[in-house]
């Protein structure tokens, strides 16, 4: 018998070679989908058809907490820690895997410290070589964190729902007192300024000095609280009325202001300069409510002696030139300006000026306003998403600055 010799090779040594290269490939991607789960937060898991039994990944059984090979699973055990309301989804996803279909599904279950988990599972039908359906391999992704945000945001939207319909409510509430002062508050002043007309036209012979003084300021009475219902109405309705903005030249808007105001222009003498204005995006007869507003304060608190001279300067700047306490988002802003050389007002009130029925000029020997002016001025800035600043020195005059979001897109 020939002796082998002692470097000779077995034939089936490179056999063994590949197929021990092929072994550790094998780990090697098995470690790498391991690592890509954990990494994921996914897990995955096999069912074959005419078993019950279920089988995890390692990384499955660290998924809902166990060590691997710690428990036993099979449809019952996953049955049993699925929450009740979400066993219809699962029933059903089984049945579509027994009829060969994929699957897919959201649904709660419970892992061992009893915590509700969301999965979302993803599994395909594994075939034999015939193309029959064996079972199926299956994916779950923790979807937990995802679903308390949706559940978070369902919550605020709720709320956010219920915030509308107290809003909805007190807009009604708003639209009945705007219609009542522009109805049915109007109607006893007027009788009462009409019968006071006809007293003093038919009767002022019968009164004396003093009777006609009360009637006269009577009349001023009445006339100042239909002023003051009118601002009122207009200052509700500011937020009750939802009108589209649109493409307004502001010259065109301020030469029919100044049509509206010729009268008092006339009567003062005043001068108007104005910068040549933009064409803006805005809800025209909320700004034009505005502008007369200002104008008016200007035509109206002015100095004994001295003809009114109102600018009006324009010019877009950047966010950081808005005051600071301002929220503007734009990176540009609008900013115009109403300036006057009238009776202006001590700086510190430069907050204060824009309170409802806050009147810093009051005194018998300056005209009595109805405090509501500014305070709408103000909620119309509001609606533009743009602010209202003051700045006033006592015998030299008020500047009054809008500022609001030039891209149209932050309004």
């Amino acid at each position: 018998m020939k002796s082998m010799p002692i470097n000779s090779v077995p034939a089936d040594t490179d056999s063994d070679e590949s197929q021990r290269a092929i072994r550790e490939k094998l780990l090697l991607r098995e470690a790498q989908l391991s690592q890509a789960q954990r990494m994921a937060g996914m897990a995955s898991w096999e069912w074959y058809f005419g078993d019950t039994r279920i089988r995890w990944s390692p990384e499955m059984y660290l998924f809902w907490g166990y060590e691997p090979g710690e428990i036993e699973v099979d449809l019952d055990s996953v049955a049993q820690t699925t929450h009740v309301d979400d066993l219809p989804i699962l029933q059903s996803a089984i049945g579509r895997a027994l009829n060969g279909e994929d699957l897919e599904m959201e649904y709660r279950r419970y892992d061992k410290l009893g915590r509700e988990i969301f999965i979302h599972t993803i599994g395909r039908i594994i075939h034999n070589e015939k193309g029959e359906p064996l079972g199926v391999f299956g994916i779950d992704m923790n979807i937990t964190a995802r679903k308390q945000q949706e559940l978070h945001l369902e919550h605020l939207n709720r709320q956010l729902a219920e915030k509308n319909r107290e809003l909805e409510k007190r807009n009604a509430e708003l639209s009945a007192f705007s219609f009542a002062a522009s109805h049915d508050l109007q109607e006893p002043l007027r009788k009462i300024r009409m019968f006071n007309s006809l007293i003093l036209e038919r009767e002022a012979n019968r009164l004396s000095t003093e009777g006609q003084t009360y009637f006269n300021r009577s009349m001023q009475s009445a006339e100042r609280m239909q002023a003051l219902i009118k601002n009122l109405a207009a200052y509700a309705r500011t937020n009750l009325v939802v009108r589209p903005r649109q493409l307004v030249d502001l010259n065109q808007l301020l030469t029919q202001l100044q049509n509206q105001l010729e009268e008092p222009i006339g009567q003062q003498q005043a001068t108007l300069i104005t910068d040549p204005l933009p064409v803006v995006s805005v809800v025209e007869f909320m700004f034009g409510q505005l502008l007369q507003n200002l104008l008016r304060n200007a035509l109206t608190y002015t100095r004994p002696d001295v003809k009114p001279v109102i600018q009006i300067t324009y010019g877009k700047v950047s966010s950081s030139e808005v005051p600071t306490e301002a929220a503007i988002k734009s990176a540009t802003c609008h900013r115009l300006t109403v300036a006057d050389n009238g009776m202006g007002f001590d700086p510190v009130y430069n907050q204060k000026i824009f309170g409802l029925f806050q009147r810093l000029n009051s005194t018998g020997d300056t005209p009595a306003g109805t405090g509501t002016g500014l305070a709408l001025c103000q909620r119309i800035m509001d609606h533009h998403g743009g602010i209202i600043t003051a700045d006033g020195q006592p015998g030299v005059g008020a500047t009054f600055t809008l500022y609001w979001p030039a891209d149209e897109a932050a309004t």
